[in-house]
């Protein structure tokens, strides 16, 4: 099969996963926040870690080679970015506004 065939399955796919992404920064922006005004000195460390990786993470589910299946380098940061956040994010499973597709 050409390029151009599995071209539009892969946008449908990243689309789903672009909602999720941006789910998942909105979820975690207000979990910090939350956080933040009762964490003790351990936990706010902990806390500008995530921020960090959240910040290059929102910055980098924008970028336009999202879906380059060509730049396997920024893709690879990408999932690895994504996968920890989630895992940061299962800590507040209990939290009425986590969604399932936020487990990593």
């Amino acid at each position: 099969m050409d390029r151009q065939g599995v071209k539009f399955p892969m946008i449908v796919q990243g689309e789903g996963e672009l909602d999720r992404d941006r789910a998942l920064v909105a979820f975690l922006t207000e979990r910090i926040k939350e956080r933040a005004k009762v964490a003790e000195e351990g936990e706010e460390q902990m806390l500008a870690g995530v921020s960090r990786v959240l910040a290059e993470f929102e910055e980098k589910i924008e970028h336009p080679h999202r879906y380059d299946e060509q730049n396997d380098y920024f893709a690879g940061q990408l999932q690895a970015l994504g996968w920890s956040l989630r895992c940061a994010a299962a800590a507040f499973s209990e939290h009425p506004d986590f969604r399932e597709d936020f487990r990593p």
